[in-house]
């Protein structure tokens, strides 16, 4: 080896060397100072000032809890988003789950956060819950409808809300008290507690899984000059005796003030001798600011293409109508879950000096009558008839995110256990409720997170799809082109000594 070579190689080992040095120099920089480029379409990972300042905010560890299968549209488009939030603060500890195979972890998790899972038709494990943001005991459940809005039709498509969605559920589990909810008591409504006459069953599970305290208030104790301080919102749940007049007043003057209640009510039997009557709820002058009355009947619907038959009309599937309280529950193309009301009593606009206009939510066939006593001479009023209504106030100061808001059910049977527990297609009471009750204490929404694009909507890739590919591109058409080719050239070696 001449000494010209010798130097040769020295330089080149050398080139070699300095090589490896940049590369690990250029992993040790990247790994300070990350920074991501983002060539999609609208900047789809970019992430808003809004997201920064609240992750770059974060003074303690918070926990991103993934639940998807493998291949799921949603997975590699959250992998991207959280990895966005990841690069701006190393607070965060993010955990993927495939429900399908990390089955360990996925029950751990719904012992923890108090998931329900299930099978879809095709054999996946799906939970109610995607994603979960927790930071100690307060937690925030994701649903797919929270991460991205569909468009139906003949071009599928869909706008990804993965940002606001997230940043939304980190300043809720980084906020301040949890939003207490007072059911009142000492009228035979629903407990929170089990008991012999029922009780509001998951209702409270739910509650407490999103960051809710509810709590139980007697309003008939004599000291209850204030039963309704610190009270977010206010729920009455059904009534088995009528207010009084000074239980009415508080929550008149609550509600006045900027409160928020929900109130479902239904027939109250009024103590007499002779024919089974409906009495008054007392809740008159409390709900009469927001243009809302609750009849002293009881309504029933006969007709067969909304009547329980076991019920004989008194249970039905209620017609809905458009509101905030009733999302998802509309005929959208995707069989919405049905809302049964029981028992329920109808409701109606009154128009004292100064109420607000409320809005009809739920309400009857034309062939539903309502009766004021139950035995002998029962008059009856032909329908159709209101059976839930919501309302609102005008804001009480400009820095407001609402008035005060009010939502009345006509059914003391709103809130019962049996709602949460009856099948996906008729649990629209259940959806209903939640709906209201979001409403009712919502906050003011991420508005500064920018919308994205529409795009086209994803496809899930199966397992078995991701094998189906592999063996087209790696076996078949490998092997449909090596046929041809023979197939070619033996035509073309029997026919070459042709003239």
């Amino acid at each position: 080896m001449t000494k010209g070579q010798r130097l040769g190689d020295i330089v080149g080992l050398g080139g070699i060397v300095a090589a490896v040095v940049l590369a690990i120099l250029a992993n040790v920089f990247s790994a300070r100072h990350p920074h991501r480029w983002d060539f999609t379409r609208g900047k789809r990972y970019t992430l808003s000032d809004a997201t920064r300042e609240t992750l770059r905010s974060l003074d303690e560890r918070v926990e991103i809890w993934v639940v998807l299968p493998a291949g799921d549209p949603l997975e590699a488009s959250l992998k991207q988003t959280v990895a966005a939030y990841q690069a701006e603060s190393a607070k965060l500890d993010v955990h993927f789950i495939d429900p399908d195979r990390d089955v360990l972890a996925l029950v751990e998790l719904q012992h923890r956060f108090h998931l329900e899972a299930g099978r879809s038709e095709d054999g996946r494990v799906t939970t109610d819950a995607v994603v979960v943001v927790a930071r100690g005991e307060r937690r925030w459940f994701l649903t797919p409808n929270d991460l991205f809005e569909a468009a139906e039709g003949d071009n599928p498509r869909a706008r990804p809300h993965e940002e606001q969605a997230l940043t939304g559920a980190l300043r809720a589990v980084l906020g301040g008290e949890k939003t207490r909810l007072c059911f009142t008591t000492g009228h035979g409504e629903l407990p929170l507690e089990p008991s012999q006459r029922g009780w509001v069953g998951d209702l409270r599970r739910i509650l407490e899984r999103d960051n809710y305290e509810a709590v139980p208030v007697d309003t008939t104790s004599p000291n209850a000059h204030d039963p309704f301080k610190d009270c977010t919102a206010v729920v009455v749940a059904g009534l088995a005796t009528a207010f009084g007049k000074d239980e009415t007043q508080r929550l008149r003057t609550y509600l006045l003030e900027g409160g928020n209640a929900l109130i479902t009510v239904g027939p109250v039997f009024a103590e007499a001798t002779g024919p089974v009557r409906f009495a008054t709820s007392g809740l008159t002058d409390a709900l009469s600011p927001f243009g809302i009355a609750i009849d002293d009947n009881l309504v029933i619907d006969t007709d067969p293409s909304v009547a329980l038959a076991a019920m004989h009309g008194e249970a039905f599937f209620a017609t809905v109508k458009a509101h905030a309280v009733t999302r998802g529950l509309l005929e959208d193309g995707s069989h919405p879950a049905k809302v049964v009301m029981v028992r329920p009593s109808s409701l109606r606009r009154i128009t004292p000096d100064g109420a607000a206009m409320p809005i009809d939510i739920l309400g009857t066939t034309k062939g539903a009558a309502a009766v004021r006593k139950l035995e002998g001479d029962a008059k009856e009023t032909a329908g159709p008839f209101v059976v839930a209504m919501a309302s609102e106030r005008p804001k009480l100061t400009a820095k407001a995110s609402h008035g005060p808001r009010l939502v009345v059910v006509g059914s003391s049977y709103a809130l019962a256990e049996p709602t949460w527990t009856q099948p996906r297609p008729v649990r629209g009471g259940a959806m209903l409720v939640e709906n209201a009750l979001s409403w009712l204490v919502s906050r003011p929404p991420v508005l500064d997170v920018p919308e994205r694009p529409w795009m086209p909507a994803g496809v899930r890739i199966t397992e078995q799809s991701r094998v189906d590919v592999r063996n087209y591109v790696l076996v078949y058409m490998p092997l449909a082109a090596a046929l041809l080719a023979l197939a070619v050239g033996l035509r073309r070696r029997a026919t070459e000594d042709r003239p």
